[in-house]
C-alpha cells in the first residue's frame, strides 16, 4: 500500500500548491488598488469569499481538527 500513500501525499501537496497559488493570484489586483489609492470598479465580494474560503480550509487542516495529519487529504 506504499503507492496509495505516495499518491495521497502527492495529491495533498498538489492541492496545497494550488490553494496557495489561488490565494496569491489576487496580489496584482491589490497592488494596483494600493498604487492608485482607489478601488475604482473592483467589487470586494470575490476577494472576501476567497479569504473566508481559505480561512475555513486552514482551520479544517489544523492539527486539533485532524490530529497527526500534515495534509488535509489524509
Amino acid at each position: 500500500m506504499g503507492s496509495a500513500e505516495a499518491l495521497r501525499t502527492a495529491l495533498g501537496v498538489l492541492g496545497n500548491i494550488t490553494a496557495v497559488t489561488l490565494f496569491l493570484s489576487t496580489g496584482p489586483t491589490f497592488y494596483t488598488i494600493w498604487k492608485k489609492g482607489s478601488v475604482e470598479q473592483y467589487s470586494p465580494v470575490p476577494y472576501l469569499a476567497s479569504f473566508f474560503n481559505c480561512g475555513l480550509w486552514v482551520l479544517y487542516g489544523m492539527p486539533f481538527v485532524h490530529p497527526n495529519s500534515l495534509l488535509v487529504v489524509k
